[in-house]
C-alpha cells in the first residue's frame, strides 16, 4: 500500500476490530446524554400584538395580581401605577384609547415600542415602553412603570 505506513495500518485494523467486535459482530455503545443547556433562553423580538397583549393585562385590574405582577420587571411593585391608570381609565371619555405603537426597536434583551393615547379633539399622547427579556420573557421594565406611575400621580 502506497502511502500508508505500517503505524497507520495497525491503527486502523485496530479500530476495525474495536467497532466489529472479536467474532465479526457489530459493538455497541450508549449514546452519551447531553448536558443541560446553560445559555438562557432567547425568545423572538415580540410583536405590536404580543406587546399590546402584555399591556391590556396591567390595566386589567379584573385579571389576577399574580399575572399582572408577572408581566412587570420589578414585580407586584410596580401595579399601584397600573392599578391607578385602570382607575383613570374606567373615567375617562368613551373616545379615549390606548394601543402599542411601532415600530419595535431590538437591543439585545430589551426592545423597544411606545404607547399612545388618544382622545378626540386633542393631539395623541406617547410614552415610550420597553421590556426587558428576563427567563425568556418580556417584561415592562422599571422605567415604563415609572412613566406610567409620573403621569398617574403615583410615582415609581
Amino acid at each position: 500500500m502506497i502511502g500508508i505506513s505500517r503505524k497507520t495500518m495497525a491503527a486502523i485494523a485496530v479500530a476495525a476490530s474495536v467497532l466489529t467486535g472479536g467474532l465479526g459482530t457489530v459493538a455497541t455503545t450508549a449514546v452519551a446524554q447531553a448536558a443541560p443547556m446553560t445559555a438562557p433562553m432567547r425568545a423572538n423580538t415580540p410583536g405590536v400584538g404580543e406587546l399590546r397583549a402584555k399591556v391590556s393585562v396591567l390595566f386589567n385590574t379584573g385579571a389576577s395580581r399574580s399575572a399582572r405582577a408577572a408581566e412587570l420587571e420589578n414585580g407586584e411593585a410596580g401595579l399601584p401605577a397600573f392599578d391607578r391608570a385602570a382607575t383613570l381609565i374606567a373615567i375617562a371619555p368613551a373616545s379615549w384609547h390606548w394601543d402599542v405603537v411601532g415600530p419595535i426597536t431590538n437591543d439585545g434583551d430589551v426592545v423597544y415600542a411606545r404607547l399612545l393615547t388618544a382622545t378626540d379633539g386633542y393631539d395623541p399622547w406617547y410614552f415610550d415602553f420597553s421590556w426587558r427579556q428576563i427567563g425568556g420573557t418580556w417584561k415592562l421594565t422599571q422605567e415604563s412603570v415609572c412613566e406610567i406611575g409620573n403621569f398617574v400621580g403615583t410615582g415609581c
